[in-house]
């Protein structure tokens, strides 16, 4: 009962009217602006037609044209939300030339597109103004394809490896721009400071008139956190004359490294060398002897000395 009272009660009787009058002049401003002249960009879908099975397409029409129509506004909202416009088909055996490449000009684009809107509609602009493609009869090449770009992980980490799937794209173009591309580059990649592994399609970066299969690259990277560890090497003599030896002391050196974690282990002293050579003893006489640490093993990101010279003695074995 209260609520009937409220809905019938002498204010919102008038908020009724005042809805029913707001309704009225709204529908009265939407036919007025529907009757109006104005311009209204209309997307037209391309599509290449009739294309033989021995040509592969390897530079294709835009997907859409945009396509600027000068008229009255329920004409424009007809082609927009109706079924009127339906895509430009672009005949391949009309169009496709003897060279690989195959235009359609401005005013053949023109043409098309004034058979379908009603004579009424003005066509103000049309991008883009012409169209083109390009074909191969099934010319092609694998490629490597490398990634572009800054790629390194957090501090205290280093990237251990990376894996590329597929590691080689095969392409088609013409004979010419086969001969011409010996790699392929992805988009560029910033990625920086990541302590995970990380997997990511990367897209390739286009070249016109080449098609690409596939067009992506699969990349996922794998860091590992930086580790240190000191082992003692053997010094070694390199180049001695016959009949004279050398002694370091020490006999040993330590080598400090620094490897990922999973690596670290795997790393001992036959893995590495530290010389000292006798025509650089020769060459520069003193009391100590330099040390060069000539192997170091994979995976190993740095490797120093702990002393660069050592003590030495020559002795004759005659």
């Amino acid at each position: 009962m209260v609520v009937k009272d409220f809905l019938f009660s002498a204010v919102n009787k008038e908020f009724f009217v005042f809805l029913f009058f707001l309704a009225v002049s709204a529908g009265f401003w939407f036919v007025i602006a529907l009757n109006e002249t104005t311009e209204k960009e209309i997307p037209v879908s391309v599509q290449l037609s009739g294309v033989p099975n021995n040509i592969v397409i390897t530079e294709p029409l835009p997907d859409t044209i945009r396509v600027v129509v000068r008229d009255k506004g329920f004409v424009l909202m007809s082609y927009l939300h109706g079924d009127i416009i339906q895509p430009l088909k672009i005949n391949f055996q009309i169009y496709a030339r003897g060279n690989g490449k195959g235009y359609v000009t401005a005013a053949e684009v023109q043409k098309m597109l004034n058979s379908m809107f009603y004579a009424s509609s003005k066509i103000v602009t049309v991008k883009p103004e012409k169209l083109d493609f390009m074909f191969n009869y099934g010319m092609s090449k694998m490629v490597k394809a490398h990634i572009d770009g800054q790629i390194r992980p957090a501090d205290t980490y280093y990237l251990a490896r990376t894996a590329v799937s597929p590691d080689s794209i095969k392409i088609y173009a013409s004979q010419a721009v086969l001969d011409s591309i010996k790699e392929l580059y992805t988009e560029n990649l910033n990625l920086v400071g990541f302590t995970d592994t990380i997997t990511q399609d990367i897209p390739l970066k286009k070249i016109k008139g080449v098609k690409m299969v596939p067009d992506h690259i699969k990349v996922t990277f794998y860091p590992d956190i930086l580790t240190e560890k000191v082992i003692q090497v053997p010094i070694v003599s390199v180049n001695m004359p016959e009949g004279l030896a050398l002694r370091t002391f020490p006999t040993q050196v330590n080598v400090k490294v620094v490897a990922g974690r999973s690596r670290i282990d795997a790393i001992h002293a036959s893995d590495f060398s530290v010389v000292v050579d006798y025509a650089d003893v020769v060459a520069h006489p003193s009391d100590k002897c330099k040390l060069v640490l000539r192997n170091v093993p994979k995976g190993v990101t740095n490797a120093s000395l702990e002393m660069q010279q050592v003590d030495y003695l020559l002795e004759s074995l005659r």
